[in-house]
């Protein structure tokens, strides 16, 4: 019987077929939301509602993402996980056009919570796809995932700037892929994920001593992120003064790093292992942001700065989930990869809301050291303490051996 983890040990082909179309959703989930990173202050302006709707807003959509990654990763371990992704992705696709489409604030609301609902099912469950369906390439399988969410990074501004205020069809145009994702997915991908006993309780797993770290990790790279990309438009045309098409540019370079450098670091962390790659990453982001915040207008500088943000960001988020991958049984990768990004929106939810509390008090860079770049700091010295249980490819080897008995 034909399966996903046999087309992709098979054969060259069978897995970067696997990986190619595994990955699509990313590109989904990144177009929209830099089409929304971008758009958000004119979203705002026409809705009516003030700048700390925008610290708002990006939490209810972390919230929405937060509760249904555990759910996609649980979902993935006890279900088949291409039903999960299909159902999902379809689920995002009518979100994402409700949030151009919406002329409220409880509209604009809703439709960020529940396009939260479906990227939080199918960024879980399709991590977890990518990251078992062949563990032996673990960490180039989920870096796919960075290079197609890369490509939506890049895709996106560029087809919001000739609409700038009309900014309706690029969230159609979101739900569109989407619609075209889920058809690929289901026409192409076996039904069958892997002939491997189904656990009775994998959240019981998920935990340990060892995928605490990279929990932990990303909590609190969840404030840094969720920070830049409810912000980042915001603070480059209102803080640092650059001009509508200056910032376009800037946004749109967020997607290179991790086109250009996400399989390459997959691989090396492959060989080499996931901590050293992970460390390198997340070094990346704490120092573009420091300078972010204490740099002036310069568009070259911050171009430089957003494409080693954009790579850290695209390497250290897929890579963690990887990374809880190794530390858990075969059967509950699904779980693992949940709670690790589940942990991240938390975090997500906590950040923009401490900075548009802070926004109150102090001045935007200084709000934004305490609520994205200290975070990050925090995150780096967490992941140079992770510890791993066994080198890479004795853990691959556990896990495979676990299929086959």
């Amino acid at each position: 019987m034909e399966t996903t983890r046999k087309l992709a040990t098979s054969s060259l082909m069978g897995l970067i077929t696997v990986f190619v179309i595994g990955a699509l959703p990313a590109l989904a989930a990144d177009f929209d939301g830099s089409a929304y990173t971008f758009a958000s202050a004119t979203i705002i302006s026409n809705v009516r509602l003030p700048s700390y709707y925008l610290g708002i807003l990006i939490s209810g959509y972390a919230a929405g993402i937060a509760v249904f990654s555990l759910v996609g990763g649980f979902l993935f371990d006890k279900f088949s996980p291409k039903t999960i992704v299909v159902a999902s992705v379809l689920f995002f696709s009518v979100f994402t056009i409700t949030t151009g489409y919406s002329v409220n604030a409880v509209e604009l609301i809703i439709s960020r919570v529940l396009v939260g609902f479906g990227v939080g099912m199918f960024q879980s469950a399709s991590v977890a796809f990518l990251g078992d369906a062949n563990p032996e390439s673990r960490g180039t399988g989920v870096m796919v995932w960075g290079v197609m969410a890369g490509l939506g990074l890049v895709i996106a501004p560029y087809i919001f700037l000739p609409f700038h205020h009309s900014y309706r069809m690029p969230f159609l145009i979101s739900g569109i892929i989407g619609f075209v994702i889920s058809v690929i997915f289901y026409a192409l991908i076996p039904n069958i994920f892997k002939m491997e006993k189904k656990p009775k309780n994998p959240l019981r797993e998920m935990v340990n001593g060892y995928s605490i770290f990279p929990m932990l990790a990303m909590f609190f790279f969840g404030f840094t992120l969720l920070n830049v990309l409810g912000y980042f438009s915001y603070f480059l045309e209102s803080v640092v003064g650059f001009t509508y098409g200056s910032t376009a540019v800037i946004i749109s370079v967020l997607g290179v790093g991790g086109i250009v450098f996400g399989i390459p670091a997959g691989i090396a962390s492959d060989r080499i292992g996931r901590k050293y790659i992970l460390v390198l990453a997340i070094t990346l982001i704490f120092l573009s942001s420091l300078l972010m915040v204490l740099l002036h207008r310069n568009i070259l500088l911050y171009l430089i700065l957003t494409i080693a943000f954009g790579t850290g960001w695209s390497i250290f988020s897929i890579l963690s989930p990887a990374a809880g991958q190794d530390m858990v049984r075969d059967q509950v990768v699904g779980s693992v990869s949940g709670a690790v990004l589940m942990t991240f929106n938390i975090g997500g939810i906590i950040g923009p809301l401490l900075l548009s509390y802070l926004l109150t008090r102090i001045a935007f860079r200084t709000a934004f050291l305490y609520a994205a770049v200290i975070p990050a700091l925090i995150a780096l010295i967490i992941t140079v303490a992770m510890r791993y249980p066994k080198n890479v490819k004795e853990i691959v080897n556990a896990q495979l051996k676990e299929e086959l008995a």
